[in-house]
């Protein structure tokens, strides 16, 4: 999994890449949003981008629709492919120190607004939350599209959520047998994937 970020300020590319590491996830980066451009041009390893949302010449936004162009448009479609077959375009999380609430005018803000409209994936408030943040990464990694071997999409994202809500509902419900039979349940099923993963040879 890579992760490229995107901030004119280098201390603040540097410092977050450093934060990726620590998450167990490869960095790169790029200190404006043409050099970011020319990464998803040429690396197909890029799965999340994290961009500031005010930069010089193509801001946050910019480089979002840009990109969106890059891997959509016909004309200029760029297709992203590995060994494994064609690649999902990059997600993307949004960074920014401004607020909503304050100065509702500033286009700025408005660009902000604009952000959420257009289908940026995540937009985060400077200074950056490690563990929300850490959060939203495995999010983003849990909403992407797996692949089985016969070509069919696995939802994995909707499971790992439905799982949740369910362990959410028997603790506030308080009943310590149903906890107890969902924990039977995944230790089973735990047991039987790593079975699963120990034939075809992963581990």
């Amino acid at each position: 999994m890579k992760i490229l970020i995107v901030d004119e300020v280098g201390y603040s590319c540097h410092f977050h890449a450093r934060l990726i590491e620590k998450f167990g996830y490869i960095a790169c980066t790029a200190t404006s949003g043409f050099e970011a451009l020319n990464y998803l041009k040429t690396d197909n390893d890029i799965n999340i981008v994290i961009t500031d949302l005010m930069m010089r010449g193509m801001d946050g936004v910019d480089l979002y629709q840009e990109a969106q162009k890059l891997l959509y448009q016909e004309a200029q479609k760029l297709e992203r492919y590995t060994d494994e077959g064609q690649l999902d375009p990059p997600q993307f999380i949004l960074m920014t120190a401004l607020r909503l609430e304050k100065n509702l005018q500033d286009k700025d803000v408005h660009r902000l607004k604009l952000a959420k409209e257009i289908g940026i994936s995540k937009v985060m408030f400077k200074p950056l939350d490690q563990k929300e943040l850490e959060e939203a990464i495995k999010e983003l990694v849990a909403k992407g599209p797996v692949t089985a071997s016969n070509g069919k999409q696995l939802d994995l994202y909707k499971a790992t959520q439905e799982l949740k809500e369910t362990v959410k509902e028997i603790i506030e419900s308080g009943n310590s047998d149903a906890a107890e039979k969902v924990i039977g349940c995944l230790n089973s099923e735990v047991s039987t994937l790593e079975k699963f993963i120990e034939t075809v040879g992963i581990v």
